[in-house]
């Protein structure tokens, strides 16, 4: 009997011994697990969600060679990238001190920003991005699950790292409105509202050859040189702007120009029949900008309002779409004359 018990007593004391250990090792693992915070892998990264307290989201996917985001706009290239070498070196400096553990865990429970990182198509790590540091240099981060948050830093780098996890949708939409190939533009129509007769329609037949017709498509009236509808047509290719106009202004700014004569209207159409198109509308002199006179000019000489796709109200600068703001007649064959 006394044999049996001693049996029974080291059989217990084995299993508490590899409990033990089992849960040791767990927990050790995630202890490291929770300050496990960079992504090795970049490469492999394909999806990454962020989200703020105040519903604001945004979600980046990476396609054949750019990333997407919200699923409707192509994502700004040095946006996506800076956000990937945060990941690659974000290190942990320390955990936060004793001292400021409720203040910290508190404000990123009331303001803290969430971030998703998928890899081949499996969610890698979760974690929350919370305030700075009291010296600007690190911030305070927590992955989820865990009850002790971080300051994380980049090494080399004096700065923090809560604003690269931005979720402003319009901070990471590139601003473009036209990118393409010159080979896959088809046409290119250019409106105006108050001088139609300077309206035509730029047209990309393919093997090098061009054309060039009113605006309701009839033929043009006279000769015109078809390596100028070339480069024109080669000057669309890529239009940016300047900003987009405070989501708290779009409506009331979009009603006001919708309202009024639009100076142009840029459409272009590619080869499989998709059109994008931007109105432009004069922008008021608000800075006061005066002339050598030392008069004012009536309109701003610098920007101009532009509508994306009768939805989007945006900033434009003239010198940005001054190659493309032509004229039917500009195109006209001249013959030179040379005296020798």
């Amino acid at each position: 009997m006394k044999k049996t018990n001693i049996i029974l007593l080291i059989i217990i004391l084995v299993l508490v011994i590899i409990t033990s250990g089992l849960y040791f090792i767990q927990n050790s693992s995630n202890q490291t697990s929770y300050r496990d915070f960079a992504v090795q892998d970049t490469a492999s990264v394909d999806k990454i969600f962020i989200a703020d307290k105040n519903n604001n989201t945004v979600l980046l996917e990476r396609k054949d060679n750019y990333w997407e985001a919200n699923k409707s706009f192509t994502a700004r290239r040095d946006l996506t990238n800076l956000l990937l070498e945060t990941f690659y070196r974000i290190e942990v400096s320390s955990p936060v001190p004793q001292s400021k553990l409720d203040k910290v865990l508190k404000d990123i429970s009331v303001r803290g920003v969430k971030c998703e990182i998928y890899q081949n198509g499996k969610i890698a790590k979760t974690y929350y991005i919370g305030g700075v540091t009291d010296d600007n240099i690190g911030t305070y981060m927590i992955m989820e699950g865990s009850e002790q948050p971080f300051i994380i830093r980049i090494p080399g780098f004096n700065g923090f790292l809560n604003v690269r996890y931005n979720t402003d949708i319009n901070e990471w939409r590139e601003k473009l409105i036209f990118n393409y190939k010159v080979q896959d533009i088809a046409k290119v129509v250019v409106e105006y509202s108050n001088f139609s007769e300077n309206s035509f329609i730029a047209i990309n037949n393919g093997n090098n050859s061009f054309d060039l017709t009113e605006i309701n498509g009839n033929k043009i009236g006279f000769d015109f040189d078809t390596l100028k509808v070339k480069t024109f047509i080669s000057s669309c290719k890529l239009i940016g702007f300047d900003a987009f106009i405070s989501d708290s202004l779009q409506q009331e700014k979009y009603d006001s120009l919708s309202s009024l004569p639009f100076v142009a209207k840029y459409s272009v159409e590619d080869m499989q029949g998709n059109i994008k198109s931007f109105k432009t509308y004069l922008r008021q002199n608000i800075t006061k900008l005066l002339d050598d006179d030392g008069n004012l000019y009536d309109w701003d000489i610098d920007y101009l309002y532009g509508i994306l796709d009768d939805k989007t109200v945006v900033l434009l600068q003239y010198y940005i779409i001054d190659p493309i703001a032509t004229t039917k007649s500009s195109f006209i064959k001249t013959n030179e004359e040379f005296d020798y």
